[in-house]
Protein backbone atom coordinates (compact mmCIF):
# COMPACT_ATOMS: atom_id res chain seq x y z
CA UNK A 1 0.00 0.00 0.00
CA UNK A 2 0.60 3.65 -1.08
CA UNK A 3 1.48 5.53 2.66
CA UNK A 4 1.03 9.30 2.38
CA UNK A 5 3.26 11.78 5.15
CA UNK A 6 2.47 14.73 4.93
CA UNK A 7 5.01 18.49 5.08
CA UNK A 8 3.36 21.80 6.59
CA UNK A 9 2.41 22.99 3.50
CA UNK A 10 0.49 19.70 2.93
CA UNK A 11 2.33 18.11 -0.16
CA UNK A 12 3.52 14.97 0.04
CA UNK A 13 6.72 14.36 1.90
CA UNK A 14 8.92 12.07 -0.48
CA UNK A 15 10.99 9.18 1.11
CA UNK A 16 13.96 9.36 -1.58
CA UNK A 17 15.84 5.99 -1.64
CA UNK A 18 19.68 7.25 -3.33
CA UNK A 19 21.75 8.20 -0.10
CA UNK A 20 22.44 12.22 -0.61
CA UNK A 21 20.25 12.93 -3.58
CA UNK A 22 16.47 13.99 -3.97
CA UNK A 23 15.60 10.99 -6.17
CA UNK A 24 12.94 7.82 -5.56
CA UNK A 25 12.36 5.05 -7.72
CA UNK A 26 10.22 2.07 -6.88
CA UNK A 27 8.26 -0.82 -8.99
CA UNK A 28 4.20 -1.57 -8.20
CA UNK A 29 2.01 -3.96 -9.23
CA UNK A 30 -2.18 -3.28 -9.93
CA UNK A 31 -2.42 -6.16 -6.91
CA UNK A 32 -1.14 -4.05 -4.50
CA UNK A 33 -3.92 -1.86 -4.34
CA UNK A 34 -6.61 -3.99 -3.16
CA UNK A 35 -9.04 -0.52 -3.54
CA UNK A 36 -7.99 0.00 -7.54
CA UNK A 37 -6.52 3.29 -7.20
CA UNK A 38 -3.22 4.53 -5.26
CA UNK A 39 -4.17 7.66 -2.90
CA UNK A 40 -4.22 11.38 -4.64
CA UNK A 41 -1.46 12.89 -3.87
CA UNK A 42 0.85 15.95 -4.54
CA UNK A 43 4.64 17.01 -4.40
CA UNK A 44 6.92 19.40 -5.82
CA UNK A 45 9.13 16.61 -7.53
CA UNK A 46 8.97 15.69 -10.37
CA UNK A 47 7.37 12.05 -11.54
CA UNK A 48 7.27 9.51 -14.19
CA UNK A 49 5.56 6.63 -14.47
CA UNK A 50 5.83 3.97 -16.75
CA UNK A 51 3.76 0.93 -17.44
CA UNK A 52 6.10 -2.17 -17.89
CA UNK A 53 2.95 -4.41 -18.85
CA UNK A 54 -1.14 -3.84 -19.19
CA UNK A 55 -2.70 -0.86 -18.73
CA UNK A 56 -3.80 1.73 -16.27
CA UNK A 57 -5.48 4.95 -16.07
CA UNK A 58 -3.74 8.14 -14.34
CA UNK A 59 -5.31 10.85 -12.80
CA UNK A 60 -4.09 14.53 -13.13
CA UNK A 61 -5.71 17.84 -11.60
CA UNK A 62 -8.97 15.50 -12.88
CA UNK A 63 -8.14 14.82 -15.97
CA UNK A 64 -8.04 10.87 -16.68
CA UNK A 65 -5.13 9.57 -19.00
CA UNK A 66 -5.20 6.39 -19.83
CA UNK A 67 -1.89 4.95 -20.55
CA UNK A 68 -1.40 1.65 -22.33
CA UNK A 69 2.34 -0.54 -22.17
CA UNK A 70 5.17 0.60 -22.91
CA UNK A 71 3.84 4.54 -22.35
CA UNK A 72 5.03 6.76 -19.70
CA UNK A 73 3.46 10.25 -17.89
CA UNK A 74 5.62 13.06 -17.07
CA UNK A 75 3.91 14.41 -14.07
CA UNK A 76 4.45 18.25 -13.70
CA UNK A 77 5.93 20.04 -9.71
CA UNK A 78 2.55 20.56 -7.87
CA UNK A 79 -0.14 18.77 -9.41
CA UNK A 80 -2.74 16.62 -7.79
CA UNK A 81 -2.34 13.08 -9.43
CA UNK A 82 -3.46 8.84 -8.67
CA UNK A 83 -3.60 5.98 -10.69
CA UNK A 84 -6.86 3.65 -10.94
CA UNK A 85 -8.34 1.07 -12.99
CA UNK A 86 -11.97 0.04 -13.78
CA UNK A 87 -10.70 -3.67 -12.53
CA UNK A 88 -8.20 -5.90 -11.63
CA UNK A 89 -5.78 -6.12 -14.10
CA UNK A 90 -2.20 -7.97 -13.71
CA UNK A 91 -0.81 -4.60 -14.73
CA UNK A 92 2.88 -3.53 -13.52
CA UNK A 93 4.51 0.03 -13.35
CA UNK A 94 7.78 1.99 -12.42
CA UNK A 95 7.49 4.99 -10.90
CA UNK A 96 10.75 7.34 -10.93
CA UNK A 97 10.74 10.48 -8.82
CA UNK A 98 13.59 13.49 -8.78
CA UNK A 99 13.21 16.82 -7.18
CA UNK A 100 13.99 19.41 -9.67
CA UNK A 101 16.40 21.42 -7.37
CA UNK A 102 19.15 18.54 -8.08
CA UNK A 103 19.41 20.36 -11.82
CA UNK A 104 18.96 23.85 -10.74
CA UNK A 105 21.85 26.60 -9.69
CA UNK A 106 23.24 29.81 -11.19
CA UNK A 107 23.30 28.38 -14.71
CA UNK A 108 20.08 26.58 -15.08
CA UNK A 109 17.95 28.63 -13.28
CA UNK A 110 15.98 29.92 -16.33
CA UNK A 111 15.79 26.54 -18.12
CA UNK A 112 14.23 25.04 -14.98
CA UNK A 113 11.73 27.68 -14.44
CA UNK A 114 10.29 27.89 -17.77
CA UNK A 115 9.86 23.67 -17.26
CA UNK A 116 8.22 24.49 -14.31
CA UNK A 117 5.95 27.22 -15.16
CA UNK A 118 5.11 26.67 -18.78
CA UNK A 119 5.14 23.10 -18.79
CA UNK A 120 1.45 21.30 -18.84
CA UNK A 121 0.39 19.61 -15.59
CA UNK A 122 1.47 16.28 -17.39
CA UNK A 123 2.86 14.77 -20.47
CA UNK A 124 1.99 11.46 -22.04
CA UNK A 125 4.83 9.95 -23.79
CA UNK A 126 4.81 7.69 -25.93
CA UNK A 127 7.27 4.47 -27.51
CA UNK A 128 6.70 5.06 -31.05
CA UNK A 129 7.39 8.90 -31.49
CA UNK A 130 11.13 9.29 -31.59
CA UNK A 131 11.68 12.09 -29.83
CA UNK A 132 9.33 10.89 -26.77
CA UNK A 133 10.93 6.86 -26.92
CA UNK A 134 14.56 9.14 -26.11
CA UNK A 135 13.04 10.80 -22.87
CA UNK A 136 11.30 7.19 -21.59
CA UNK A 137 14.89 5.53 -22.31
CA UNK A 138 16.36 8.23 -20.22
CA UNK A 139 13.98 7.54 -17.60
CA UNK A 140 14.52 4.15 -17.55
CA UNK A 141 18.46 4.44 -17.38
CA UNK A 142 17.95 6.65 -14.74
CA UNK A 143 15.52 4.24 -12.87
CA UNK A 144 18.39 1.30 -13.14
CA UNK A 145 21.24 3.03 -12.47
CA UNK A 146 19.13 4.30 -9.12
CA UNK A 147 18.23 0.50 -8.14
CA UNK A 148 21.70 -0.39 -9.05
CA UNK A 149 24.09 1.85 -7.10
CA UNK A 150 26.98 0.15 -8.47
CA UNK A 151 30.22 1.88 -9.55
CA UNK A 152 30.01 6.02 -9.87
CA UNK A 153 26.45 5.65 -10.15
CA UNK A 154 25.99 9.41 -9.25
CA UNK A 155 27.41 10.83 -12.16
CA UNK A 156 25.24 8.70 -14.31
CA UNK A 157 22.33 9.94 -12.31
CA UNK A 158 23.23 12.81 -12.80
CA UNK A 159 24.09 12.78 -16.63
CA UNK A 160 20.26 11.42 -17.20
CA UNK A 161 18.87 13.94 -14.74
CA UNK A 162 20.38 16.62 -17.06
CA UNK A 163 19.47 14.66 -20.08
CA UNK A 164 15.83 14.73 -18.96
CA UNK A 165 15.61 18.44 -18.24
CA UNK A 166 16.98 19.81 -21.65
CA UNK A 167 14.31 16.64 -23.44
CA UNK A 168 11.27 18.53 -21.00
CA UNK A 169 12.68 21.90 -22.50
CA UNK A 170 13.52 21.21 -26.07
CA UNK A 171 9.95 19.22 -26.19
CA UNK A 172 7.95 22.95 -24.45
CA UNK A 173 9.84 24.88 -27.14
CA UNK A 174 8.00 22.75 -30.22
CA UNK A 175 4.50 23.12 -28.45
CA UNK A 176 2.39 25.27 -30.99
CA UNK A 177 -0.84 26.50 -28.14
CA UNK A 178 1.25 27.02 -25.04
CA UNK A 179 -0.56 26.03 -22.04
CA UNK A 180 -2.70 28.09 -19.85
CA UNK A 181 -2.18 27.36 -16.26
CA UNK A 182 -5.09 25.92 -14.22
CA UNK A 183 -6.69 28.13 -11.29
CA UNK A 184 -3.96 28.83 -8.87
CA UNK A 185 -6.34 29.43 -6.45
CA UNK A 186 -8.47 26.71 -6.79
CA UNK A 187 -5.54 24.10 -6.97
CA UNK A 188 -3.81 25.92 -3.84
CA UNK A 189 -7.76 25.21 -2.12
CA UNK A 190 -7.34 21.88 -3.22
CA UNK A 191 -4.15 20.69 -1.90
CA UNK A 192 -5.39 22.23 1.45
CA UNK A 193 -8.17 20.66 1.89
CA UNK A 194 -6.81 16.97 0.84
CA UNK A 195 -4.18 17.49 3.15
CA UNK A 196 -6.53 18.60 5.89
CA UNK A 197 -8.51 15.10 5.24
CA UNK A 198 -5.02 13.13 5.36
CA UNK A 199 -3.96 14.26 8.70
CA UNK A 200 -7.31 14.26 10.05
CA UNK A 201 -9.29 11.39 8.51
CA UNK A 202 -9.28 9.42 12.58
CA UNK A 203 -11.10 12.21 13.40
CA UNK A 204 -15.11 13.30 13.08
CA UNK A 205 -14.80 15.76 10.10
CA UNK A 206 -18.22 17.69 8.42
CA UNK A 207 -17.97 19.21 4.94
CA UNK A 208 -17.71 22.84 6.55
CA UNK A 209 -14.17 21.57 8.26
CA UNK A 210 -13.20 20.57 4.90
CA UNK A 211 -14.32 23.74 3.24
CA UNK A 212 -12.64 25.90 6.21
CA UNK A 213 -9.32 24.49 5.47
CA UNK A 214 -9.16 25.61 1.81
CA UNK A 215 -10.49 29.05 2.93
CA UNK A 216 -14.09 28.30 0.78
CA UNK A 217 -17.48 28.06 1.45
CA UNK A 218 -19.10 24.04 1.49
CA UNK A 219 -20.40 24.81 -2.16
CA UNK A 220 -17.03 26.08 -3.34
CA UNK A 221 -15.46 23.29 -1.83
CA UNK A 222 -17.50 20.55 -3.93
CA UNK A 223 -17.25 22.51 -7.23
CA UNK A 224 -13.63 21.83 -6.75
CA UNK A 225 -13.36 18.76 -5.60
CA UNK A 226 -15.60 17.70 -8.34
CA UNK A 227 -12.76 19.72 -10.96
CA UNK A 228 -9.73 17.97 -9.60
CA UNK A 229 -11.25 14.82 -7.97
CA UNK A 230 -14.45 13.80 -9.76
CA UNK A 231 -15.99 13.16 -6.62
CA UNK A 232 -17.50 14.49 -3.42
CA UNK A 233 -15.24 15.90 -0.61
CA UNK A 234 -17.12 13.15 1.44
CA UNK A 235 -16.95 9.95 -0.59
CA UNK A 236 -13.01 11.39 -0.92
CA UNK A 237 -12.87 11.23 3.09
CA UNK A 238 -14.34 7.84 2.53
CA UNK A 239 -11.90 6.44 -0.03
CA UNK A 240 -9.40 7.86 1.91
CA UNK A 241 -10.67 5.85 4.93
CA UNK A 242 -10.83 2.92 3.82
CA UNK A 243 -7.52 3.15 2.31
CA UNK A 244 -5.99 3.44 5.69
CA UNK A 245 -7.68 0.50 6.88
CA UNK A 246 -6.42 -1.78 4.49
CA UNK A 247 -3.21 -1.17 6.33
CA UNK A 248 -4.35 -1.52 9.64
CA UNK A 249 -5.45 -4.91 8.34
CA UNK A 250 -2.32 -6.40 7.34
CA UNK A 251 -1.75 -6.34 11.23
CA UNK A 252 -3.96 -9.57 12.90
CA UNK A 253 -3.73 -8.58 16.27
CA UNK A 254 -5.70 -5.71 15.53
CA UNK A 255 -10.07 -6.00 16.23
CA UNK A 256 -12.52 -4.43 13.26
CA UNK A 257 -13.34 -2.02 16.37
CA UNK A 258 -10.13 -0.79 16.62
CA UNK A 259 -9.61 -0.11 13.06
CA UNK A 260 -12.92 1.23 12.19
CA UNK A 261 -12.26 4.06 15.43
CA UNK A 262 -8.51 4.65 14.18
CA UNK A 263 -9.81 5.49 10.35
CA UNK A 264 -12.69 7.22 11.54
CA UNK A 265 -15.60 5.56 11.29
CA UNK A 266 -18.31 5.35 14.44
CA UNK A 267 -17.99 1.85 14.40
CA UNK A 268 -17.33 -2.08 13.30
CA UNK A 269 -20.45 -2.29 11.73
CA UNK A 270 -20.99 0.77 9.84
CA UNK A 271 -17.04 0.58 8.36
CA UNK A 272 -17.70 -3.28 7.04
CA UNK A 273 -20.98 -1.68 5.24
CA UNK A 274 -18.30 0.84 4.10
CA UNK A 275 -15.70 -1.80 3.14
CA UNK A 276 -18.19 -4.18 1.59
CA UNK A 277 -19.56 -1.60 -0.53
CA UNK A 278 -16.10 -0.51 -1.92
CA UNK A 279 -13.92 -3.88 -1.99
CA UNK A 280 -16.57 -6.53 -2.49
CA UNK A 281 -15.65 -8.14 0.67
CA UNK A 282 -15.90 -7.77 4.48
CA UNK A 283 -12.73 -6.20 6.24
CA UNK A 284 -12.59 -9.65 8.03
CA UNK A 285 -12.74 -11.72 4.40
CA UNK A 286 -10.45 -9.34 2.86
CA UNK A 287 -7.62 -10.12 6.12
CA UNK A 288 -8.29 -13.93 5.91
CA UNK A 289 -7.81 -13.61 1.61
CA UNK A 290 -3.95 -11.76 2.32
CA UNK A 291 -2.84 -13.80 5.29
CA UNK A 292 -3.58 -16.79 3.19
CA UNK A 293 -1.69 -15.36 0.41
CA UNK A 294 0.90 -14.11 2.76
CA UNK A 295 1.38 -18.08 3.80
CA UNK A 296 1.62 -19.08 0.48
CA UNK A 297 4.17 -17.07 -0.86
CA UNK A 298 6.42 -17.98 2.38
CA UNK A 299 6.03 -21.30 1.57
CA UNK A 300 7.07 -20.64 -2.84
CA UNK A 301 9.66 -18.55 -1.24
CA UNK A 302 11.06 -19.43 2.45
Amino acid sequence: MYTIELMDNKSEIIRYNVPHMPIKVSASRQEDYPSLSVVNHWHNDFEFIYVCRGTMWYSVNGEPCPLEEGQMIFVNSGQMHYAFWDKPCNCEFQCTIFHPSIATHESTQEQMDYILHNSPPYLILHPEVLSEKELIDLVLELYRSAQKQEGAYALQLYSCIYRICYRLWEKMQNVVNPWEPNDSKQLEAMHKMVGFIQQNYSSKIALQDIAAAGFVCRSSCCSIFKRYLNQTPVSYLTEYRISKSIELLADSSRSMTEIAWKCGFSGSSYFTETFRKRLGCTPTEYREKRLAQTHQTKQVFP
